[in-house]
């Protein structure tokens, strides 16, 4: 598991040399978000330079938003994580 380095940020640390794009890793994370049951139908973009991958969007509570970090914080090529999404609550009914 990574280290909460501040709020919204994810330090993963590896010990391999990473051979994989920035364009293998996008792909790669917003493949595992557009398959999780809980993520799948919402608006999320990603975004990856030199291993920092950026997960942007919005999604309905602080509890979707870990789990967006969490769903791609194993992939490989990932240094660290830096988790933009906003919480936006819904209207009240």
């Amino acid at each position: 598991m990574g280290h909460q380095d501040q709020p919204g940020l994810l330090t993963v640390r590896s010990q391999l040399p990473c051979r994989v794009t920035p364009e293998q890793i996008v792909e790669g994370a917003e493949n595992c978000l557009r398959h999780n049951a809980y993520l799948s139908s919402q608006n999320l973009r990603c975004e990856c330079q030199e291993g920092v991958l950026t997960l942007r969007g919005c999604l309905p509570s602080y509890y979707l938003r870990q789990l967006a970090q969490a769903v791609v914080e194993r992939l490989e090529g990932v240094k660290r994580i830096v988790n933009e999404i906003d919480v936006v609550a819904g209207r009240p009914r």
